[in-house]
């Protein structure tokens, strides 16, 4: 069985779907259920091999009564509070209650079971800006710190790696890049949308997106492409995954002008001009220190992954869903 932490959650329900797709029995883990469209996410089969048990990690005791009841080969721990940035200034201690002592807590509960694999989901943000938007960023790039979420990030890696030196079981890392897809949406720990949920729902809605940054170049990367490399991650062969820190995006920058196109292509009602100030703007895509691309040279070679998605069909295929399952 497969534990997931914040499996109801953006990244949560697409890694729990694509773990069910690979015949994985799952221990859903988070502090909310699944939305109400519950019943269109799984399928009889899919639910039979899903069980959720509502909890918050932040709770030690609580987790080691569900891991002692349940028999978990591979944790992913996914759960976090995800913040963007001054915002932490006022959620300090949430976002290191749970996103630094909630993994201290998990790392405990698998260490203490018969679990083999332990998979904690990182971020991209650990690079800050290195690369300048075009040259590639490797996993072996120094951390750079810049607020709270990033710094729990980094501790909760630290932590991971210790923790691979003497517990029972293998730590992988993935970092992923900058998501957008399906299941986005504001949950009590995720209170802002990415730029790409504001601009493909403006495609719906008719309201003209102001951009500032027409060249400004992010490594967007559609969730189930991030959710399938980390469940890789979770089952792929120990024999054939030589490192510990693996990078999970579609390893190509894309600009902001380019999205524009493609969203004008998938959505009926997308206006849009770009701008050239902030007072201007309704959607700020101007980075002031962009990064690269990640490298996934090491995710494609350990692990076979190959990106199912391109910009263009990742945001055709984006736009169908929430035709699909927000407007009907």
């Amino acid at each position: 069985m497969i534990a997931v932490t914040g499996a109801t959650g953006f990244l949560g329900i697409n890694l729990v779907k694509e773990l069910l797709s690979l015949d994985q029995e799952v221990l859903a883990l988070d502090i909310s259920d699944f939305p109400p469209a519950k019943k269109a996410i799984f399928c009889d089969s899919e639910k039979r091999r899903l069980e959720f048990v509502q909890c918050d990690i932040r709770e030690e005791k609580t987790l080691r009564r569900i891991f002692d009841a349940h028999r978990i080969d591979t944790v992913v721990h996914a759960g976090a509070v995800t913040v963007l940035g001054e915002e932490d200034a006022t959620k300090a201690r949430l976002v290191l209650e749970v996103n630094a002592m909630g993994t201290l807590n998990l790392l405990e509960a698998a260490r203490v079971v018969d679990t083999s694999r332990f998979v904690y989901v990182s971020s991209s943000g650990i690079y800050g800006s290195f690369g300048r938007g075009v040259i590639p960023v490797h996993e072996t790039i120094p951390y750079s710190s810049w607020g709270l979420y990033v710094a729990a990030k980094i501790y909760s890696e630290l932590m991971c790696r210790r923790f691979n030196d003497f517990a029972p079981y293998r730590v992988v890392i993935g970092r992923i890049g900058s998501p957008y897809g399906p299941w986005e949406r504001p949950t009590s720990t995720r209170k802002n949308m990415s730029m790409l949920y504001r601009m493909v729902h403006m495609g719906f809605t008719g309201e003209e997106a102001r951009i500032l940054g027409y060249d400004s170049t992010r490594d967007w990367t559609h969730m189930r492409d991030i959710a399938r490399g980390i469940a890789l991650l979770a089952t792929c062969d120990e024999k054939t995954m030589n490192h510990i820190v693996y990078n999970v995006t579609t390893g190509e920058n894309v600009s902001t002008g380019s999205i524009a196109e493609c969203i004008a292509k998938v959505t009926p009602r997308f206006k849009y001009c770009f701008v050239d100030s902030a007072e201007e703007a309704n959607v700020i895509a101007r980075l002031p220190n962009p990064r690269g691309p990640l490298d996934i040279t090491r995710l494609r070679r350990d692990c076979s992954f190959e990106p199912m998605f391109d910009i263009g069909t990742g945001l055709k295929d984006y736009a169908q869903w929430i035709d699909d399952y927000e407007l009907r």
